[in-house]
């Protein structure tokens, strides 16, 4: 493992030249300046997507739905749309005069051409198999009725479709035809949404500016829906990996806010004048396990490393009263979780070192991979020493984020620390989980009977058979042990004194619409 010389050098040094750029703006009351942990991974939305991504992106871009502050699917660029009784098709009649960031107005074509594209192999959406069959039914068609008006249709029911519409994840962001390059590619997005994308400064920031001709909803704020109006003219995400970095930032106020705060850091801030907001989420901080790879194939091994793990440790270590131990996909704050939601192989070190053996375990090392950054590898070192008293030798492998993300997508680990940005409802995290580790190597759980459970749920829209499903999924999953749930997250925002009008909501994404910055 790199020593902390090795590891946080050259973050400390992006950081300070990241900084450097934002101090000569400190006093420019039109500026918002956030930090980030890592560069957004792309400006294609819905393409090489990460938590950062979608996040900032949301600025930019909007789709036909969205959730709202209270969870429910509210309209977006849409204005109403409706069912047909057996849900195999919808129609959607869109927000007149809404205009693209280039002055063009929103039509039903360009949805259309959105559409068209995102099921396209070639353009890599990442939710492509929500829409193409293989994760429910397939969209067939969508068609432009007429300049407002949009029609999907499905091969099968689809009582859910809203659900994955609004998906924060991988909702189907609608863009210009004209942002996308002959060769396909994406480097200035043109949408829809209160800010313009303006640059990005690969490993120190990326800038988005106010839109003058945005075309707000009426009313007050709501969720990813609602009125959007932006105040501040230029938003600057800085790319800050090191968190002692990003909590001395605001402390200089030459960041105007940080989230990623750690645990101890929190009364620091409070009691030198920074705004702290605390958001519950169902962000949720796993052990991803590769059950592909020899070390882990054996169910039993995977089950002793299950037992090796004491939750509650864990998230007291790591968290210091702030996180919440929770195994299941199944959030305290969903309305499906229940007692079973808490079933999971007890901890049990002695047992967990007699069923490694068993498995054939003779104290080779197993890689943990994590990213750099500061509160991922102290809890790589938590679970190093806990699966350590169980006889399980860990070797931890820190990359950088985007290094971590790469061989995420290849599937190229053993044990891996990740985190799943809040899914809104248990269907979008266990379709990210589910599915077929050879046509998508980002998949966790390769199994026929737990594809059947989702086929099941993707169908069904009573709340109580939803609930039911879900934790039958949970059960499935407590046996088989293809992911180890560590704990949900909440979002920790810090803000400088002078940033007025911010609101966190239980998805855990930031909305810079609506805040202002007044000057120093």
């Amino acid at each position: 493992m790199p020593t902390s010389r090795s590891l946080w050098s050259p973050a400390l040094l992006a950081a300070a030249c990241a900084l450097s750029a934002h101090s000569q703006a400190a006093g420019a009351p039109d500026m918002l300046r956030v930090a980030l942990h890592a560069d957004i991974a792309s400006v294609n939305p819905g393409v090489n997507r990460d938590g950062n991504s979608d996040m900032v992106m949301a600025h930019v871009v909007e789709g036909l739905v969205a959730y709202g502050e209270d969870l429910s699917i509210k309209p977006m660029l849409a204005s109403s749309w409706k069912a047909n009784d057996d849900s195999t098709s919808y129609d959607f009649k869109l927000r007149p005069n809404v205009r693209f960031h280039n002055g063009k107005t929103l039509s039903a074509a360009d949805v259309v051409w959105n559409f068209k594209r995102y099921l396209d192999p070639k353009t890599n959406f990442q939710c492509i198999n929500r829409y193409n069959g293989k994760i429910g039914p397939a969209l067939q068609e969508v068609k432009a009725v007429d300049a407002q008006t949009l029609r999907f249709s499905f091969s099968a029911p689809a009582p859910n479709f809203l659900i994955t519409l609004a998906t924060i994840q991988c909702t189907p962001w609608i863009i210009h035809p004209e942002s996308v390059a002959a060769n396909g590619s994406v480097s200035q997005v043109i949408g829809t949404g209160p800010y313009t994308f303006a640059e990005k400064q690969t490993g120190r920031y990326t800038e988005l500016k106010r839109f003058a001709d945005y075309s707000a909803l009426p009313g007050a704020r709501d969720g990813y829906a609602g009125n959007k109006q932006a105040s501040i003219a230029t938003l600057r995400f800085v790319t800050v990996p090191d968190a002692s970095t990003r909590s001395n930032g605001v402390l200089s106020r030459d960041l105007d806010v940080i989230d990623d705060v750690d645990p101890d850091t929190i009364k620091v801030l409070k009691d030198k004048g920074v705004q702290v907001e605390v958001q519950p989420t169902p962000s949720w901080v796993v052990l991803q396990v590769q059950t592909e790879a020899p070390a882990l194939k054996d169910v039993r091994m995977r089950q002793a490393i299950a037992k090796a793990l004491s939750l509650p440790d864990v998230a007291e270590a790591a968290g210091k009263g702030l996180f919440t131990p929770n195994p299941s996909v199944l959030s305290p704050l969903s309305p499906y979780y229940d007692q079973r939601s808490k079933a999971w192989p007890a901890y049990d070190p002695v047992g967990a070192s007699a069923l490694a053996k068993q498995a054939g375990y003779k104290g080779q090392p197993i890689s943990l991979l994590v990213a750099n950054r500061q509160e991922r590898v102290q809890l790589a070192t938590i679970l190093q020493a806990l699966l350590g008293s169980a006889g399980i030798n860990i070797d931890i492998k820190v990359r950088d984020w985007a290094s971590q993300l790469d061989l995420y997508g290849k599937g190229q680990y053993e044990l891996a620390i990740f985190a799943y940005s809040a899914r809104l409802d248990p269907l979008l995290m266990y379709e990210s989980l589910i599915g077929d580790k050879k046509a998508e190597p980002t998949r966790q759980w390769d199994d026929a009977q737990a594809s059947a459970l989702l086929k099941q749920v993707a169908m069904e829209r009573d709340p109580a058979r939803r609930k039911d499903l879900f934790n039958q999924l949970h059960a499935l999953m407590a046996k088989e042990v293809p992911i180890i749930g560590l704990y949900n997250l909440p979002v920790v925002t810090a803000m400088s004194p002078s940033i007025k009008g911010y609101k966190g909501w239980p998805a855990g994404t930031h909305r810079f619409w609506g805040v202002t910055r007044a000057a120093p």
